[in-house]
């Protein structure tokens, strides 16, 4: 049976958008996508990551080693050092998807799976804090950099050894390293200790880099279906080499940034309306600013989640500078929704809620929040998914990040490197070494 799609509706775009030609750029943007499924083979283009749902091999190894670890019953607990694309996708998927008291729940009710902390700061309070509260000895220790030298991973990963050392605890034996194989620190280290080493493709960055071992190795060790992960994948790999704009989401959702920014909409909002969604607009932030922000060109990216924005943000949005598109993200079924109780005897107040879902409310509240912003002449669109799980999520991660590398190619800049990333970089090593 097919399942329901994620949808689009950009009505309240083109309706107040002057200029925004998408059928002029059809033969530009698909000519993109294919240059971009073209290169994906070759390293220097770091378009690899469109491989990755392909990468039979890489989902099975890591089911495999998930359960190897269930199995052993040796370890409650995930510790995973990492930052930015190196954290952000796993968080994003592991937030979304699992309860909020996750790391709350027996091993019975986790049926094997492990609790999870993200070091992914050096932020000596939240260190501290993190590795007082664990147990090392049951721990499992994942450190991701993909050049394996990154500042922010290397030093609380040193201090979690001396801790685990202090404590008899041999440290590199309960490690997993996530890095570039044969190159770099963290691959020394996993060949020093036979420690196990699961390899980020060369040709895929550190954003990009989700759907690898990056984020699906974390993700799985918490009990995230990644098979359903990759079906999800599939799909957007689908979608996004559909040669319609209609049905090409990613398409669709590049060309209005796109125009957007060409019309001084310099801010791209994206609303999901799912506290849960939090680390997903954070995965996000990173993806399209660190892509888009070169040449002194691109919109800037704004978190903001739905309803709870709309008693500080949606003031701004309404009635400030009309200079941001928003992306409003729908959820169509809510799991574990709770229908409101009739309490009208009490009061006449309560009767509009009774009989509803909560759920339910929320989209209310979502749809009332667009119909406010198309009156007021602000631009917004629309990404409904059918549910939120790990089908959904993944594929739209997928197509954002396809999206984010159309975006990129219309603006004529390069949407996989960072040149003002690695500059501080370098000066942040330089005093070091002073």
């Amino acid at each position: 049976m097919d399942r329901p799609r994620i949808k689009t509706d950009l009505t309240n775009y083109f309706g107040l958008e002057q200029g925004t030609d998408f059928r002029g750029q059809q033969d530009k943007v698909f000519s993109i996508i294919s240059s971009l499924y073209n290169s994906k083979a070759n390293i220097p283009s770091m378009t690899g990551w469109l491989n990755l749902p392909h990468e039979t091999q890489s989902f099975d190894d890591i089911n495999k080693f998930v359960s190897d670890i269930k199995n052993s019953d040796k370890y409650e607990h995930l510790l995973v050092f990492g930052i930015g694309g190196s954290s952000l996708g796993a968080q994003a998927l592991i937030e979304a998807l699992n309860t909020p008291l996750w790391n709350r729940l027996s091993r019975g009710k986790r049926k094997g799976f492990l609790t999870v902390d993200f070091i992914d700061n050096l932020d000596p309070g939240i260190i501290r804090t993190i590795l007082s509260r664990l147990k090392l000895d049951q721990t499992l220790f994942v450190i991701i950099s993909k050049t394996g030298g990154t500042v922010e991973t290397v030093v609380p990963m040193l201090i979690a050894k001396e801790w685990a050392e202090e404590s008899g605890i041999n440290f590199f034996k309960q490690c997993v390293f996530i890095t570039t194989k044969n190159k770099g620190l963290l691959s020394d280290l996993s060949q020093k200790h036979g420690a196990p080493l699961f390899p980020i493709p060369e040709n895929v960055g550190g954003r990009y880099s989700m759907f690898s071992p990056v984020g699906l190795l974390p993700a799985a060790l918490c009990g995230i279906d990644i098979n359903e992960v990759r079906a999800g994948l599939l799909e957007a790999d689908r979608i996004s080499q559909v040669q319609d704009l209609k049905a090409n989401i990613a398409a669709s959702i590049a060309l209005a940034a796109f125009f957007s920014y060409q019309n001084g909409k310099n801010i791209f909002v994206l609303m999901p309306y799912s506290t849960s969604m939090k680390r997903f607009v954070d995965w996000f932030v990173q993806l399209w600013a660190e892509s888009l922000g070169k040449s002194k060109k691109g919109s800037t990216p704004l978190p903001s989640i739905g309803a709870t924005d709309q008693h500080s943000q949606i003031q701004m949005f309404n009635e400030g500078p009309n200079d941001k598109l928003i992306c409003f993200l729908k959820i169509n079924k809510h799991k574990r929704d709770l229908t409101v109780p009739d309490y009208s005897s009490e009061s006449p107040e309560f009767r509009p809620y009774a009989g509803h879902k909560v759920g339910e409310i929320l989209n209310i509240e979502l749809d009332a929040t667009r119909r406010a912003l198309t009156e007021n002449q602000r631009s917004n669109i629309l990404i409904t998914l059918p549910e939120l799980d790990e089908y959904y999520i993944s594929q739209l991660m997928f197509i954002l990040e396809v999206s984010t590398a159309i975006c990129g190619h219309l603006l004529g800049v390069n949407p996989f490197d960072q040149p003002g990333v690695e500059l501080a970089k370098r000066y942040t090593k330089e005093a070091l070494s002073n």
